[in-house]
């Protein structure tokens, strides 16, 4: 089974750096930048092979070098691996056999390609935050081939979300093309000060009494349906917002205007079918970077598409889709 080796490399001044690359059988390898030869230069002469077969059996008698690690460290390294691969590494130390409960970064996800049903994904989700040791989380991330059939699930994991105080949430929640209706956001989640990144696919914002996201710094939401007024909660309930990413292609709603204002707003991108409703911003002064990717229905009039033009003018990146070059 080919897996990847990890490779620590400290400087003089103790900084660590982590490489990962693929490596097979397991191996675990620390190394110190201290010398200026290359290992490759040390083990020239007959002198050079004897003092390193010492060391390596000295180094045999000596305790595993990576399980003498902190457990801060063992932690932030294991937080850039999937959920399944970090509880896979516990069986190879059992000092690490509960580590992976005290991990800040819970990413679980399940292609579609993947032998392995999607429901056992759910459960391994279920019981893994029933085993979740830290107060505070940095990171919650989900992918997989969302039906309503989850909808409790889900619903559990945002409590479980606002109860941590998760800053990065990511519900990348698949759907197949013309099925289901996406996931709808619980109202808890529309009053939430530690949320500082939020991805959402195929999920909606349908908050009763307006949004409260005063940490939020980047917004993207795919396949999602919207309307003026949740446009105009996310515009007013987050002050703070730098980056803005919509994609949309629903035009079901009744409203024929979207109103994009946000005056901190330094990245925003919109993507989609607009094909009925006319897009505004005002107030977005602050940006710095824009890009407009509309899908090939995208027959919206030219005053509309002169309109964005003249309220972009001022922004020094800008990017812009083959249709709206067409228009």
């Amino acid at each position: 089974m080919e897996v990847e080796s990890t490779i620590y490399n400290a400087d003089n001044l103790g900084n660590v750096s982590l490489l990962v690359k693929p490596y097979s059988p397991i191996s675990f390898i620390m190394s110190h930048s201290d010398s200026s030869q290359s290992e490759s230069e040390n083990m020239d002469s007959p002198r050079s092979y004897q003092c390193y077969g010492d060391e390596r059996r000295k180094m045999d008698n000596k305790s595993d070098r990576l399980s003498a690690l902190p457990d801060r460290l063992i932690l932030h390294i294991l937080s850039s691996f999937q959920m399944k691969d970090v509880i896979q590494i516990g069986v190879l130390s059992k000092m690490w056999r509960l580590l992976w409960t005290s991990a800040h970064n819970l990413c679980f996800s399940h292609s579609l390609e993947s032998n392995r049903d999607v429901t056992e994904l759910i459960k391994s989700i279920d019981d893994t935050l029933i085993l979740s040791q830290p107060s505070k989380l940095n990171k919650f991330s989900v992918e997989f081939l969302y039906s309503n059939l989850f909808v409790d699930h889900v619903n559990k994991w945002m409590i479980f979300v606002t109860i941590k105080s998760v800053e990065v949430l990511e519900l990348n929640l698949m759907k197949m093309r013309g099925c289901e209706e996406g996931y709808s956001l619980p109202q808890l989640m529309y009053s939430n000060v530690c949320l500082r990144k939020l991805k959402l696919s195929n999920c909606n914002l349908v908050p009763m009494e307006g949004i409260n996201w005063p940490a939020l710094r980047v917004l993207s939401m795919w396949y999602a349906k919207l309307s003026l007024e949740v446009v105009d909660a996310i515009c007013s309930g987050c002050p703070g917002l730098e980056s803005l990413k919509f994609y949309s292609d629903d035009d079901d709603n009744d409203d024929k205007e979207l109103m994009i204002w946000a005056r901190n707003v330094t990245s925003l991108e919109i993507s989609g079918c607009f094909n009925e409703k006319i897009l505004v911003l005002q107030n977005v002064e602050a940006l710095v970077d824009a890009k407009l990717y509309f899908g090939r229905e995208f027959r919206t009039n030219q005053k509309m598409l002169n309109d964005l033009l003249a309220s972009l003018g001022h922004v020094e990146k800008f990017s812009i889709g083959p249709w709206c070059l067409k228009v």
